[in-house]
């Protein structure tokens, strides 16, 4: 019998069983690079989004997918909550849509091994009036379905990435329908406190306090311009893959957006992208998560990496190196 993997599980069970703190990825920041145990690029991968042409991380996780690199066992495609107490802004076709022209694109130049797109969540999960998760009623979708049986198939020292970035819904309905796969997972997502990514609030409360948690930037963005720049970007060949990051740089939401939800994605393969981490609690508060800062030798539930913990120049350098692989377009 595995104790190391009886005394995770049992510690889950405790957070399952009462409001105790999550269990924070265990990691090191060593030669200025942050490293999580058990997490490297060989581990499974399932992606998760609303948006597909707002962002280049699709571009680089596919590139990486192409060559071999990634072992990338789905795509998720989940709603766009924004303003969903007014009855949603966006429909899930939308989304649908957009993720299906992504792939398309991605395949007409050639990529391959890029998994189906999978239908993700199309509602946000609503607090119970009694404030515990348990009595949230789910709303499982076969995308919380995919998460689910590629959790079953790791292990709590080699677990699964979810990396999300959009609601992080889709991850939370399979927490709560099989939530015995919450040792066998880390959520990676991005500015999900008081930001866009944090729409369904219930939902990233959730993930922060019953999975192993990480999130880019603790409710900050991304400068105008601080990784990318259309010049950037002129070594690629040209391509219905390429030639749509070439427009989409030159756009005012392409330069502000600059990597995106994509900062976990670069990380992943070159951990010099992220030079520091801070241990962080999750509060809700009306419709929104907050990280709140604790103090030291105090407990926590997710791990944040703070926007000024980024190396800009190494996260452009990684994702060029992908996007330049002469084995990526032959």
């Amino acid at each position: 019998m595995n104790l190391e993997r009886v005394a995770m599980a049992f510690l889950f069970a405790l957070c399952l069983a009462s409001r105790v703190p999550a269990v924070v990825p265990e990691h090191t920041t060593a030669d200025g690079a942050v490293r999580l145990a058990g997490v490297g690029p060989d581990n499974p991968i399932v992606y998760d989004n609303d948006w597909w042409f707002d962002v280049f991380d699709n571009n680089y996780l596919w590139a990486q997918a192409s060559v071999g690199n990634v072992n990338l066992r789905g795509n998720i495609v989940s709603r766009d909550m924004w303003d969903w107490q007014k009855g949603y802004h966006y429909t899930f076709e939308q989304s649908w849509k957009d993720a299906e022209k992504a792939l398309k694109l991605a395949r007409d130049s050639g990529l391959n091994h890029i998994p189906n797109l999978t239908r993700g969540a199309d509602r946000v999960l609503l607090r119970p009036e009694s404030g515990r998760i348990e009595d949230t009623v789910a709303h499982p979708s076969d995308g919380s379905r995919l998460i689910v049986a590629e959790a079953k198939k790791a292990l709590p020292e080699k677990p699964l990435l979810v990396i999300v970035g959009g609601p992080q819904t889709t991850v939370a309905n399979a927490l709560l329908t099989n939530p015995e796969i919450a040792p066998n997972l880390v959520v990676f997502n991005l500015t999900v406190t008081g930001g866009y990514n944090g729409k369904d609030g219930w939902s990233a409360y959730l993930v922060a306090t019953r999975t192993r948690s990480v999130d880019w930037g603790g409710g900050q963005f991304w400068d105008k311009d601080s990784v990318f720049t259309a010049k950037d970007f002129d070594a690629l060949p040209d391509n219905p893959f390429t030639l749509d990051m070439k427009r989409f740089i030159k756009t005012d939401l392409g330069r502000a957006n600059q990597l995106g939800d994509g900062a976990p994605l670069v990380w992943l393969f070159q951990p010099r992208c992220w030079t520091g981490a801070e241990v962080r609690r999750a509060e809700f508060h009306g419709t929104t998560l907050r990280y709140v800062p604790v103090r030291p030798g105090e407990t926590g539930d997710v791990l944040v990496i703070p926007k000024a913990s980024t190396d800009l120049r190494a996260s452009r350098d990684e994702f060029f190196r992908v996007m330049t692989n002469p084995k990526l377009f032959p």
